[in-house]
């Protein structure tokens, strides 16, 4: 019954309706960013005073009355687009499961393709920087420690006629799993290759300090046993993995399931320096999705929390790996 009830509430999203009753003007979008940016502090830029008021679409101090852009900070920064626009693309690449591309997003907007997929491209950097902020591990919602089970992927690219993937980018993919089988949060990052050092930087940056670890028995994982933070093999070998939702792996083999058939049914190849703007927008979106009514709310919050991402940024990134 209580997993009837998830999936219940995960079906339950926001309706176009809904959305377009919410945010449809200018004012309500101001609004609910407004809400997100006071939430997480913002202070004036030249006095550091942090009460202000809301003039239009500026934000004016009470105490010397500078006055800054609403967007001003983040990744809409210098945005000459209306919030509607970019309230309208959240709630597109928020509400399906599959993703969607910046040639239909522009469809779906009104834009140009330049404009979608530079639209498209903050927003994935908001949401993988806000994602960033957290570590697989701790305790489920029954307050029983969870494990956090990790695999090795290939993501992409074709294999060559020798041995071994070509052209494809190498990550690491962990999910944590609670004591009845169900999945909790979810973190993918790309790595220079499956090496202990790789291991090592991933559990730094994904994983809390004192954690269970369960893999398979690719020899680099042993990098993930430390005093504090134990670590359990399972050799599955070439085995059809089991379908039962407590046996080992499930719910990371579904993560990365949807992870392919998100990317495949989307995109025809993903640039290597745009990888992790999508695996973490996908890890954004998959660690919300108990709160699909929520997620134009999240969103805000990504992009309260975010940097400046110009367009020549953006357009020369390099891939970003970890070890």
């Amino acid at each position: 019954m209580a997993g009837v009830l998830v999936m219940l509430n995960v079906m339950k999203g926001l309706t176009d309706l809904e959305f377009e009753r919410l945010y449809s003007t200018e004012e309500a979008c101001i609004k609910a960013l407004m809400v997100a940016r006071r939430e997480v502090g913002m202070a004036c830029p030249s006095c550091s005073h942090t009460r202000n008021y809301l003039c239009g679409r500026r934000v004016g101090c009470t105490r010397c009355n500078r006055r800054w852009s609403v967007t001003a900070g983040t990744v809409m920064s210098g945005t000459k687009l209306p919030l509607t626009i970019w309230f309208r693309a959240m709630h597109i690449m928020t509400s399906t499961k599959q993703g969607v591309s910046a040639i239909e997003l522009g469809r779906r907007l009104g834009v140009s393709y330049p404009t979608a997929w530079y639209l498209a491209k903050r927003l994935r950097r908001a949401m993988s920087e806000r994602e960033a902020r957290y570590l697989l591990g701790g305790s489920g919602p029954d307050g029983a420690p969870v494990v956090v089970e990790v695999d090795d992927v290939y993501l992409g690219g074709e294999r060559n006629q020798g041995s071994g993937p070509g052209g494809k980018t190498r990550m690491i993919a962990a999910t944590e799993r609670y004591e009845d089988g169900r999945m909790g949060h979810v973190a993918m990052r790309t790595v220079v290759g499956f090496t202990s050092r790789a291991v090592r930087a991933f559990a730094d940056t994904c994983l809390m300090p004192a954690v269970r670890v369960h893999t398979d028995g690719l020899k680099a994982f042993l990098a993930f046993g430390t005093p504090a933070r134990s670590h359990v093999v399972t050799v599955s070998g070439s085995k059809r993995p089991s379908r039962q939702r407590t046996a080992p792996f499930h719910g990371l083999n579904t993560a990365i399931a949807n992870l392919s058939t998100a990317l495949k049914a989307t995109h025809k190849a993903i640039a290597p320096q745009h990888t992790s703007d999508y695996l973490g927008a996908f890890c954004w979106t998959t660690n919300r999705r108990h709160n699909m009514f929520g997620m134009i709310p999240a969103a805000c919050r990504a992009v309260a929390t975010s940097s400046i991402l110009t367009r020549r940024r953006a357009y020369a990134e390099i891939p970003v790996l970890l070890g």
